[in-house]
């Protein structure tokens, strides 16, 4: 309602017209006004509860946190008939909340040449359950390389591996090169030219000083956690 415009008619009235409808008007303005400041006020809501559950999980790498949840694996000395190698990571759920856990291969190089693709198109990265074989063709890769884990769901607030077993994880680096080996004559010519080559280039890699000797394989696997929310 236009309100000047009433005001405007109201002239052209009788007087006892006039205050009456002066009197409406006014009232109108003052319950308009009143609720126009209401609506702009705080509003103050009791009576309100929020439960706030703790979620946290942790990642250890021989017994120091990791903050970020891709993990790198850095092979130095490569070569056949070395050391077996063995890494691991352990994953504690450090809240109420159950935690479920994804494991993705996400960087695989070898002297410095990302190949993570280049094994994807050629069937060579193959899974068996909770194992991921990254070399898994030794007729082109003489090392053995693999990761395993135990869990993908933790359930409890982790305090240690007797009385909450569930609540904690593992997972684990495996690396070995195996010199020789059994198998027909084939099969170890075979492997003695692997062997040769592979040796080969990486001597070449360490002998080049740009190149940094600590990472002649070097495998980032991402471990991602996320709460698993209770049924409503």
């Amino acid at each position: 309602m236009n309100i000047l415009r009433e005001f405007r008619r109201i002239k052209k009235r009788s007087m006892p017209v006039r205050i009456l409808l002066i009197l409406i008007f006014s009232v109108i303005l003052i319950i308009n006004t009143y609720a126009w400041f209401n609506a702009n006020e705080p509003v103050n809501m009791s009576g309100l509860e929020a439960d706030v559950t703790p979620w946290d999980v942790r990642y250890y790498v021989d017994d120091k946190e990791v903050l970020d949840e891709s993990v790198t694996f850095t092979i130095d000395e490569l070569y056949p008939g070395m050391p077996d190698r063995e890494d691991t990571v352990r994953i504690y759920n450090m809240g109420a909340t159950s935690t479920s856990i994804t494991y993705e291969l996400t960087s695989v190089k070898i002297f410095g040449q990302d190949m993570l693709d280049q094994l994807k198109e050629n069937g060579i990265i193959q899974t068996e359950g909770n194992t991921t074989h990254i070399f898994a063709d030794d007729t082109k890769y003489p090392f053995d390389i693999s990761y395993t884990y135990d869990k993908t769901r933790l359930d409890g607030e982790y305090v240690d591996d007797e009385t909450t077993p569930n609540a904690g994880a593992t997972f684990q680096f495996h690396a070995s090169w195996e010199y020789q080996g059994n198998g027909t004559d084939e099969e170890i010519l075979a492997r003695d030219i692997l062997d040769t080559m592979f040796g080969q280039n990486a001597y070449e890699y360490y002998q080049n000083e740009e190149n940094d000797s600590s990472k002649a394989i070097e495998i980032t696997v991402k471990i991602t956690s996320s709460m698993i929310r209770p049924n409503t």
